[in-house]
């Protein structure tokens, strides 16, 4: 809509003429906002003229005349709002029915419904802003009206309906007394359980904005709910990551809300406490546990959303923890915010700061960059701060997102224990993931890492070391069975033995390939996943190449693969197996190394399995293999199909 006004100033009205000139949506709500800005410079022309004139076309049968119209009405009025100029009654009246009038003459329907929706529901934000004269009968109907928006399945349609809702709902509902006939709150908590999508979407959103009387008196209920509704569903058929995301959003609005010194003052001093300790326990916990939200479909790694509204939220419940520290001064001897909750915090930001996404790293490190340095509220109690502050610094425009500025940093917290588990968790993920300049970068910082003190203390090399190969088995212990996890963790112990490292620990070496072995024994069990059969396999060779213990355990353990049911494993372990014993022939006896290598070499393993078997079984005779350690192997690996031997 292109609106031709016409010269306001010094001009008479009585020759004044306006034209609507309609052709692209974003054009029509360009003009209405341009619309608003003249009327400063002639507010009774606006009102008298401009606005009559507008009204009746907010009923056309052009779709691009009454969208136009609907909007420019609406951004009128709240300029003359704004502008200090009172409409008389008459004219609220006239301006309070134009919502009911379009949906009598069902205007949603048929093509435009939607854009007919969204300028509806700005629409109503700007007359809930000016606190247009409404009938109890109109304030019903338009709230029934922002209630179906923000059920729709349009994204857009929910955020302009909920933008509404944020006025609309203080304006005309806080302060009525029949509490019972717009028990709004409890409408939106039972729709969080909805079997529509879009539902659930939409009263996440809605709770978010309700005012402090609303959630006041069922606030323990309201974020119980929120947080529950952050958790990935336990039925597949029923996830969806947008309604985590508006979740998340929504726990936070109303922390924020119930928390705001204003407002809570009409809380007792109990359940204010209460509600700070439910805060400190429950709410941030939710949010920790949406930054593990790595779920996927269609559209790729939706949880992304969730993890980012969970960092900034994060941050905001922070702030609301600290701050009241800091009202209660010494009254409160145990602090709200402690070390605990600030390791986590750190930790898990630092986490996202370090995986694959480099849209996440951007946001993971200006969240922690935020929190270091806030003007406002002080965050105490950071392990390390100064450490941080040194890797993360206040100024310069640093780009976050790119590999070789995050990785290098962030890699030297792998120093402290505190913060150890969370790099090695993210770290994992971008060594073994598919993205050869991300997993260069990740591995030569890491490389770096481990290397920068080697040539002044051998000891502190080792201890590195160590401290990585433990908290890679933490890692392989938390995330057990989870493929999105273990299998680039797998890559990554392959990357790092090619490397050698782990393979030379003063006693730690055993211990970490033991506790591999153990890994692998479980993972590899029933799967189909060559990715993972690959690292796995090449895992046990390099292990069956030590000279220690472990080594004949994982020998046993790849000599079961010789008869898997996939020729292309048995081909890969038999490769596996000769670089073993050129590289470690005491596995089989120096004198019985060439036989076993003659074996090797010359059985076509991708063939008939039954003459794999056979050459096999000479294999575990010359190593001196009990066949019961080769039956227990292959029925862990082989997923049920146990090879006879």
């Amino acid at each position: 809509m292109f609106v031709c006004f016409p010269p306001i100033v010094g001009t008479s009205k009585h020759s004044t003429n306006s034209q609507v000139i309609f052709q692209e949506k974003g054009l029509r709500e360009l003009a209405s906002n341009a619309l608003s800005v003249l009327v400063k410079y002639d507010p009774e022309y606006s009102a008298n003229f401009a606005l009559e004139k507008l009204i009746p076309c907010t009923l056309a049968s052009d779709l691009c005349m009454r969208h136009g119209a609907t909007l420019a009405v609406g951004e009128l009025v709240l300029a003359l709002h704004n502008c200090g100029y009172a409409l008389p009654l008459d004219k609220q009246k006239v301006v309070a029915g134009v919502v009911p009038a379009i949906e009598k003459a069902r205007l949603y329907r048929g093509k435009g419904g939607e854009i007919m929706r969204a300028a509806v529901s700005r629409f109503i934000e700007c007359i809930s802003i000016v606190n247009i004269t409404l009938t109890e009968k109109i304030k019903k109907s338009l709230l029934d009206t922002l209630n179906e928006n923000l059920r729709h399945p349009n994204a857009q349609i929910q955020n302009a309906a909920n933008e509404a809702f944020k006025h609309f709902v203080p304006t005309y509902f806080a302060k009525t007394k029949d509490k019972g006939t717009f028990d709004i709150t409890l409408r939106y908590l039972e729709q969080l359980t909805d079997a529509n999508v879009a539902v659930r979407r939409g009263s996440a959103l809605a709770i978010g904005v309700l005012p402090f009387e609303f959630l006041a008196t069922r606030w323990k209920i309201v974020l119980q709910k929120l947080c529950r509704s952050c958790e990935i569903e336990d039925n597949p058929e029923d996830r969806d990551a947008e309604t985590r995301v508006n979740s998340v959003k929504g726990l936070v609005l109303v922390c924020e809300t119930l928390t705001n010194t204003k407002e809570s003052s009409g809380f007792q001093q109990d359940e204010y406490t209460s509600l700070f300790t439910t805060i400190k326990t429950q709410v941030m916990q939710s949010l920790l546990n949406a930054l593990e939200d790595y779920s996927v479909d269609n559209r790729g790694d939706v949880g992304s959303w969730v993890r980012t509204a969970a960092m900034n939220g994060l941050e905001k419940c922070t702030y609301i923890l600290c701050k009241r520290d800091k009202s209660v001064g010494n009254e409160t001897p145990v602090p709200l915010f402690d070390a605990d909750i600030a390791t986590k915090l750190v930790g898990g930001i630092v986490k996202q700061a370090l995986e694959k996404m480099d849209r996440l790293r951007e946001v993971a490190a200006k969240v922690l960059q935020r929190i270091l340095y806030n003007d406002v509220v002080f965050v105490p109690l950071i392990p390390y701060r100064e450490k941080l502050e040194k890797l993360v610094p206040k100024d310069g425009d640093l780009k976050w997102g790119v590999p070789s500025c995050s990785f290098p940093r962030f890699v030297k917290l792998l120093e402290f224990d505190c913060y150890s588990k969370y790099v090695a968790s993210g770290l994992v993920i971008s060594m073994g993931g598919l993205e050869d300049s991300l997993k260069k970068v990740s591995l030569g910082s890491l490389l770096d890492y481990l290397e920068a003190i080697k040539a002044k203390d051998k000891s502190e090399t080792n201890t590195r070391e160590s401290s990585l190969s433990n908290n890679i088995l933490w890692v392989l212990h938390k995330y057990k069975r989870r493929d999105r996890v273990i299998i680039p963790t797998l890559k990554t112990i392959e990357i790092l033995f090619s490397k050698r490292i782990f393979l030379h620990m003063e006693g730690q070496t055993g211990v970490f390939c033991g506790g591999v072995l153990e890994c692998l024994a479980t993972e590899l069990k029933g799967t189909k996943d060559f990715s993972k059969l690959y690292a796995g396999i090449a895992i046990l060779g390099y292990i069956a190449s030590i000279s220690e213990p472990p080594n004949t355990q994982a020998f046993a353990h790849l000599l079961s693969f010789l008869t898997h049911r996939y020729p292309k494993i048995r081909k890969a372990c038999a490769e596996q197996v000769y670089l073993v014993l050129i590289q470690n022939g005491e596995v089989v006896g120096e004198e019985n190394l060439e036989n076993a290598m003659e074996i090797v070499s010359e059985c076509c393993w991708e063939g008939d399995v039954e003459e794999a078997k056979r050459q096999r079984l000479k294999l575990c005779e010359i190593a001196n293999i009990e066949m019961g350690q080769i039956l227990m192997h292959t029925s862990r690996t082989s997923g049920g199909y146990l090879v006879s031997i």
